[in-house]
């Protein structure tokens, strides 16, 4: 995020909301505040309450803050994860990494509290990175990450957004989903796709991992990039997984195969705790 910004002048009078908008944004940055950060605060909060997408016009009228300002902070909570613009309007929602913001404080933070030990457990034992994931607004997301101590490994990155429809770990979250919820984010995929036997063989993907208990990837969201997955469970509305990522040349299709039971078994464990929180 940019540092050192000069003062911005308000916006001009005469929109309405802008004025009490901005009001409320300069009663804020007291004595002792670094405005910049203001500023940014104020954007993010504004697209997380807001109940449409937000406009880097409108936000910038809003909150009084200049639009080249406004386009700036929102590129880098963007970078971050923490905005979502949509790419043919760019128009800006909250972001994925927000979650992350506010894990401790939300009903579902019992998952990363049951996971943390296992995790890092599983970590050390395959020497590769393990992950819990879940699903936010369509896509899987990093909730907790154990690093590999190797020099060479892979880091999905906590709170950054992917394509369920890439990689083992979003098959197994989806093997997790009702069928009709299921049957909703298929079609919506593969909506505009020119191959009409996609969704078909993406619903058969699922089912097999349904049947099987475990998925595997190789190459599909990064190049050299090998996962296992297995999933955890549901709590009430969430779903959960755990996996782990690594390069190719370490995790061969042997090699995951062998450590499907050690992660299943350390599924069952998490599922447990979660379900039974202290």
């Amino acid at each position: 995020m940019a540092t050192g910004e000069a003062s911005e002048p308000a916006a001009p009078a005469g929109h309405g909301g802008a004025d009490s908008a901005a009001g409320a944004g300069r009663g804020a940055q007291g004595s002792g505040t670094v405005q910049i950060v203001d500023h940014a605060l104020m954007v993010l909060k504004a697209i997380a309450e807001a109940d449409r997408p937000r406009g880097v016009r409108e936000l910038s009228r809003d909150l009084a803050i200049s639009k080249s300002s406004t386009q700036r902070i929102l590129a880098s909570l963007e970078r971050v994860g923490l905005a979502v613009a949509d790419e043919a309007t760019r128009k800006y929602v909250v972001g994925p990494a927000a979650l992350t913001l506010a894990w401790k404080h939300a009903d579902n933070s019992d998952l990363v509290s049951a996971a943390t030990g296992t995790t890092a457990r599983i970590a050390a034992v395959t020497g590769e990175t393990a992950c819990i994931s879940t699903i936010v607004d369509g896509r899987r997301v990093t909730v907790h990450e154990a690093e590999s101590s190797q020099p060479l490994r892979l880091i999905t990155g906590v709170g950054r957004p992917y394509s369920l429809f890439s990689g083992a770990t979003g098959r197994v979250l989806m093997s997790l989903l009702p069928a009709d919820e299921l049957r909703r984010l298929v079609d919506a995929h593969v909506a505009d796709g020119p191959d009409e036997k996609a969704a078909d063989r993406i619903l058969g993907q699922v089912a097999e991992v349904r049947q099987n208990g475990y998925a595997l990837s190789r190459s599909e969201w990064i190049a050299g990039g090998c996962g296992v997955a297995v999933p955890i469970g549901t709590q009430g509305s969430l779903v959960a997984s755990l996996s782990i990522y690594g390069p190719e040349a370490r995790l061969t299709d042997e090699r995951m195969a062998e450590l499907v039971p050690a992660l299943q078994k350390a599924a069952a464990e998490i599922a447990l705790r979660w379900r039974q929180p202290a």
